[in-house]
């Protein structure tokens, strides 16, 4: 008998012979594993005394003890195959016969119903086949582990007409017990040489060569493989792809150019496209637009781009070169000013060393930002918190489910198929109000702790507590019931809570981070009718609560004599008295206890319940500003600006404003940022707004006057309206076809892409539509605009 702890990276059920097999693959210290299930069949449930559809395949109806969400008594139906539970659903969906967790993958339901959410400890005997150990039908159950992944950044070039170039490989393995995060790596680039001469040989072991193929060391490190054609590459690729066998695939928009340009490329010379550790194609799919998933046994693959926005990074754009820029200080080796398809048709005529020399830097840009990002480690924890497959952290109804559904069913109940959830509109959102706008000081944010997941523990609210809101009730303030001792979700987020605190001692940030957004999750999902647990009262009580929290607190504090002026869903932004100032930090944290003293005593009498609600002291901001909504009048919401004190430092904070838009020159958001440091610092001004519209005309800003805007479809194919960044990327002709992202400056004669000469920059549209509203915005409440100072009236902005 074997015994083998690991992580399982990949999932999926398959049909062998007429019989369903479940597969799992994945990564441990002893190397690859396989657990192959054979016992586990397909299910759904329906109605007890529900008739059977003709024409169901062959099937076991048994009795359970279950039901459904009403009370009433269900049956399960075991499939032999998933060919044949696919065909019963369907045939069930046609004669608009309800049933009930049709729409549950068995490869999911084995796992989650076992509590295993991602580590395994497997037990049974084994084999090893093709370097995987291999078990059928283990005994599994739930595991602590840490793997170590490795791990394997991909990149291609290609030609102008389709031809494969090169292939770049950069392939790390942290050693484990090393020193200082030590690892092994290695750089190969596969090179298409029509020149060249190969040779076909046995098993190859690489350690930066390719039996058969003229190979050379690379200036930087790494070595180049020449290949005569695009076949031998192909072959050489999945070579280096089963040698190296990493855990995991990155690279930069990977899926969607790399991996399905290989495999059309595959497709067109009939090779096998062998991604997965089955030495077999993997399942490519668009799951929305622009963004892909892909399915091979045993490997993830995680593309850049989505990877850091689920991981809330945010940049100007999510090209490599901005990227690596910001978070390495260095960038690709063709720059921005150069033409890219140019230069590689260039390199690969003339200079294959410096092509792939530029390939594999991009690889090895893409390694690096995703060590220093900790993107693996992140995606990781998120997985192991959620029990999802690393590529599926973000699917946050996916991760309700994976928790909900063992628990309802050891309540006794089953739940719909998504399909079947009707939407019952949608619950009102957080409470928002503001004050004047205008300039204020010493202003102290106080946020309420992880606010939703705390008022679904304080009122015990989730979709069992709900249904059996008889039992022990407790009342919300929006007056919706809930179960006091019939619940599962409080008691899961007091669990995660106790983990982040956990987390944050022993300093893991990943899985903080992990926990918050997954416990953050919890309220959207239950507001959903993408769930199949959503019910209106659920989102609507954890809301109405919310506002009743804020209005609450704001209620109290102008009780008390305070001054308001903001509020947003879980924070409140108050203005010290006066007597307060003097005592720094001490001042806010003496009325957080008080408010919280406060929160617990009126829930408690109010409804009988112990306040789980944490009020905290976020930040002191000296100096504040709310802006006014566009044409004056009341102060905008979510947007605001100031100087935060921390010790004996400032910083300024800019939230909501031009200066954190994307859709902003970066002209504008430096200039917002320097007006708001000047009028804090109380710095000269007016001089100052004359010189910047002196430089803009005199060309010093002419970088910094880019327009950046997504395409949401090809150029071609807007018709009604077209708007500048359009118009842009229309210029370009068919270069601009494929474009993601329209870059443009205006000009005389319109907008224009940053691709083509643009000598004539309009620098009366970037003072009208940049310059004149920013500044504006904030001198309106010193009496005064960029017109009046440029036309000579003369007030201190300053003055009392």
């Amino acid at each position: 008998m074997e015994s083998l702890k690991g992580y399982i990276l990949t999932r999926e059920g398959v049909d062998v012979r007429d019989s369903h097999h479940l597969r799992y693959a994945g990564t441990s210290d002893r190397g690859p594993f396989e657990i192959t299930i054979t016992t586990h069949r397909p299910l759904f449930f329906l109605l007890r005394g529900t008739p059977l559809p003709t024409g169901l395949p062959s099937c076991e109806r048994r009795a359970v003890e279950l039901t459904d969400f009403k009370g009433r008594p269900v049956d399960a139906l075991y499939f032999e195959s998933r060919n044949a539970h696919y065909k019963a659903r369907k045939l069930f969906e046609e004669s608009s016969i309800q049933t009930f967790e049709a729409d549950v993958y068995p490869e999911d339901r084995y796992l989650m119903e076992r509590f295993i959410y991602g580590g395994v400890e497997i037990h049974g005997p084994s084999r090893i086949q093709d370097g995987v150990i291999r078990f059928t039908d283990p005994v599994i159950r739930q595991a602590h582990v840490a793997p170590i992944f490795s791990v394997l950044s991909l990149d291609i070039e290609t030609g102008q007409r389709g031809e494969l170039y090169s292939v770049a490989c950069h392939f790390t393995k942290p050693v484990a017990g090393g020193v200082d995060e030590s690892q092994v790596s290695e750089g190969i680039v596969l090179m298409l040489d029509p020149g060249s001469q190969h040779r076909n040989t046995a098993a190859p072991r690489l350690h930066g060569r390719l039996p058969g193929t003229p190979c050379e060391a690379l200036p930087g490190g790494g070595v180049m493989h020449r290949f005569p054609d695009e076949k031998a590459l192909l072959h050489g690729f999945f070579r280096v792809l089963k040698e190296l066998d990493p855990d995991i695939l990155i690279g930069w928009h990977v899926i969607g150019f790399d991996l399905l340009f290989l495999e059309a490329k595959c497709k067109k010379l009939k090779i096998p496209f062998l991604m997965g550790r089955n030495q077999k194609p993997p399942r490519i799919r668009e799951v929305r637009k622009g963004i892909y998933r892909v399915e091979a046994c045993g490997r993830i693959v995680v593309d850049g781009p989505p990877a850091l926005r689920g991981a809330f990074y945010t940049f100007d754009n999510f090209r490599l070169e901005t990227v690596a820029k910001e978070l390495l200080g260095t960038g690709k080796e063709i720059g921005e000013d150069v033409d890219k398809v140019a230069e590689i048709e260039r390199r690969f005529r003339e200079d294959k060393v410096a092509l792939a020399r530029y390939n594999l830097l991009d690889c090895t840009l893409v390694t690096d930002i995703f060590g220093k990002t900790g993107l693996i480690d992140h995606l990781f924890k998120r997985a192991i918190i959620s029990g999802l497959p690393m590529d599926r952290v973000g699917m946050s109804v996916a991760a309700f489910d994976y928790f909900m559904l063992p628990q309802v069913h050891r309540k006794g109940l089953v739940a719909a198929n998504v399909r079947d959830v009707e939407s019952a509109g949608h619950a009102k959102g957080g409470f928002v109000f503001s004050r004047e706008a205008g300039f204020y000081e010493h202003v102290v944010v106080l946020d309420f702790k992880s606010l939703y997941p705390s008022i679904i523990r304080t009122f015990h609210i989730d979709p069992l507590s709900r249904l059996r809101a008889e039992t022990d009730p407790v009342s919300t303030p929006p007056g919706i019931d809930f179960s006091r001792s019939e619940n599962v979700l409080p008691g899961y987020i007091q669990s995660l809570m106790e983990k982040r605190e956990q987390a944050k001692k022993a300093g893991d940030p990943h899985l903080s981070q992990a926990i918050k957004i997954l416990m953050n999750s919890f309220y959207g999902v239950m507001g959903t009718p993408g769930c199949r647990f959503y019910h209106p009262d659920l989102p609507s009580a954890v809301t109405g609560t919310g506002q009743w929290v804020l209005k609450t607190t704001r209620n109290h504090l102008e009780d008390q004599g305070y001054q308001v002026i903001y509020g947003d869903t879980d924070s409140v932004f108050v203005c010290l008295k006066a007597s307060e100032i003097a005592e720094g930090e001490d001042a806010p944290k003496a009325l957080v206890a008080k408010l919280n003293a406060f929160m617990a005593r009126t829930i408690q009498d109010m409804f009988g319940v112990a306040s789980r609600l944490e009020l905290e002291f976020e930040k002191h901001f000296t100096r504040f500003f709310l802006p006014s909504l566009r044409g004056g009048g009341e102060s905008a919401k979510k947007r605001y600006a100031g100087m935060v004190r921390s010790g004996d430092t400032e910083k300024l904070v800019i939230t909501g404003l031009e200066f954190v838009r994307s859709d902003w020159t970066r002209f504008a958001r430096d200039l917002q940022f320097e007006l708001f440091q000047r009028i804090f610092n109380d710095d000269e001004v007016e001089t100052w707004i004359k010189q910047k519209a002196t430089d803009l005309k005199n060309h010093v800003y002419d970088a910094d006057l880019i327009y950046r805007k997504r395409l949401t479809k090809p150029p071609g194919e807007y018709t009604k309206a077209i708007p500048p960044h359009v118009k842009a990327a229309l210029l370009l002709g068919k270069a601009g076809e494929n474009a993601r992202e329209s870059r443009y400056v205006m000009t005389l004669r319109g907008p224009v892409p940053v691709e083509l000469p643009h000598p004539d920059l309009d620098y009366g549209h970037y003072i009208e539509k940049q310059l004149i509203p920013i500044f504006d915005a904030v001198m309106m409440f010193f009496g005064t605009s960029f017109h009046e100072i440029i036309h000579g009236r003369q007030l201190s902005l300053f003055d009392d």
